[in-house]
């Protein structure tokens, strides 16, 4: 084989690797693209359809949902920074710290346990005795949704009627008497996740 035969196979060669290389750069191109759009268009748990972020929220309604944050007890219900949130677009509910650079929402039903660690149950699925126990290790309740409540324990298995409750869902730990649930916050339509820990440690206490 000549030198030119050699120097015309070590150029197809690296002509074929080329193209290779350029399909398989493509391809990841074109997987990535699509990676960030099912991303980007991350969907509410609640009712599956796309979301609306959180930094297009009216500057006075955002400090509304602040000024509610703070007038509760602290610091389980901190203030957030609504600009990294995304929001329901119907059901008004707000989602803290789920998008990511590049505006990804990122956002599954984890954001129970990232709001606040705790076995969370639906209300509706607990036992009419245990709730009238629970019960009586708060003063009030007032602000949650306890008259229509999803009979599924996993919060994840609502169904739609319980789903766009007005307000929200309520999940309470059955061990710990503590309750996470939504609260629409004042002169808004918006709705936030509030933590309620109990007034009482004991029923000792309560008498």
């Amino acid at each position: 084989m000549t030198d030119v035969e050699k120097l015309g196979e070590q150029a197809i060669g690296l002509f074929i690797f080329s193209l290779i290389s350029l399909i398989v750069v493509l391809c990841g191109l074109l997987w990535f693209g699509w990676w960030v759009s099912q991303r980007r268009g991350c969907v509410s748990p609640y009712t599956k359809q796309p979301m609306m972020y959180g930094v297009d929220l009216p500057v006075v309604f955002a400090r509304q949902v602040e000024e509610f944050l703070k007038s509760l007890p602290q610091p389980e219900n901190a203030p957030f920074d609504c600009t990294k949130a995304a929001i329901c677009r119907q059901t008004h509910r707000i989602f803290p710290d789920c998008v990511k650079p590049g505006e990804i929402i990122a956002l599954n039903w984890g954001f129970l346990q990232k709001r606040y660690h705790g076995n969370w149950v639906s209300w509706g699925a607990v036992r009419k005795d245990i709730q009238e126990h629970i019960k009586l290790h708060h003063h009030s309740l007032d602000g949650f949704q306890l008259e229509v409540s999803s009979p599924r324990p996993k919060p994840e298995a609502v169904d739609a009627f319980y789903a766009n409750t007005h307000p929200g869902p309520l999940y309470v730990d059955v061990l710990t008497k503590i309750f996470l649930g939504w609260q629409r916050v004042p002169g808004t339509p918006f709705e936030v996740l509030v933590v309620k820990k109990p007034d009482f440690e004991s029923l000792n206490d309560i008498l």
